[in-house]
């Protein structure tokens, strides 16, 4: 039978470890994905992506599919 001591060094911090690891990693994840929402809403506010969309309608339109402003 393993002793408490055994149990929290072999088990519990391992364990313990992994999970900070990959919170680490979800959370740089999380903050690339942030920056670029940002990035994108400020293209958007600056009208940057107006001739995208502009240009996706004329596309769409050209292969028949239906093309929705929202």
């Amino acid at each position: 039978m393993e002793s408490l001591t055994d149990v929290i060094q072999l088990d519990l911090v391992p364990l313990v470890e992994a999970a900070r690891k990959e919170a680490a990693r979800l959370t740089a994840a999380v903050e690339g994905l942030a920056r670029e929402v940002e990035h994108l809403a400020a293209e958007l506010r600056e009208g940057e992506l107006r001739d995208t969309n502009r240009f996706l309608g004329l596309v769409l339109g050209q292969l028949g599919c239906p093309w929705e402003r929202r």
